[in-house]
């Protein structure tokens, strides 16, 4: 498994909402109350996604900025694995330049209900609900390429973090294909990155 990196941004999207010192994000109504979810819970994805009705939102970058770097190390004919897809256009964008077979997993039903509504009519787009840290429903080797804008920035904000990460690269890594790409943009800070970069060296 390669990996390679974009520009860092933070995982945070603004709003009502902020991370506290254990990677909880902390939902509030402006009353000084509030439900705390990990960035890891379906919970949190779930009520945000109500919350924003399905509005579209790509994490990072566009595809059009991504494109030349996705290009070069996955061909239209790859197989792909877009992981934490969330509400994101990067798929419909991809599907748009050629790219004809990808895998779209979320941990949250609700937006991946949303996203099968959304593009019933493109079969070139698929989408499960899933925890990016058991996919054991895919048998090993079964994508070119996994891409993820964000989700394990997520995981790296949450409880365990550690450990979450370390299941989700070993998840990505059972399912690439020899000589399988895993396209990954940057953590939002120099810690992270620093602890992602020693669960990789494992």
């Amino acid at each position: 498994m390669s990996s390679s990196s974009a520009a860092p941004m933070s995982p945070s999207r603004g709003g009502a909402e902020e991370e506290d010192e254990e990677g909880a994000a902390r939902t509030s109504d402006g009353s000084g109350g509030g439900t705390v979810f990990s960035y890891g819970e379906a919970g949190y994805w779930d009520a945000r996604y109500v919350e924003e009705g399905g509005a579209p939102y790509d994490w990072y970058q566009r595809y059009a900025a991504l494109r030349p770097f996705v290009r070069l190390f996955a061909p239209p004919a790859s197989r792909l694995l877009m992981i934490g897809c969330g509400s994101a256009l990067i798929s419909e964008d991809m599907v748009a330049d050629g790219y004809t077979d990808i895998m779209n997993i979320d941990i949250s039903s609700v937006v991946i209900e949303m996203m099968r509504k959304k593009y019933f009519d493109i079969p070139q787009l698929q989408y499960m609900q899933m925890d990016v840290r058991d996919m054991s429903i895919f048998s090993d080797e079964s994508f070119d390429c996994a891409i993820d804008k964000g989700t394990l920035d997520s995981l790296m904000c949450g409880v365990e973090a550690p450990l979450s990460a370390a299941r989700m690269v070993l998840e990505v890594d059972r399912l690439l294909k020899p000589g399988g790409v895993f396209m990954l943009q940057d953590l939002g800070s120099r810690e992270r990155r620093k602890d992602l970069s020693s669960i990789l060296s494992h």
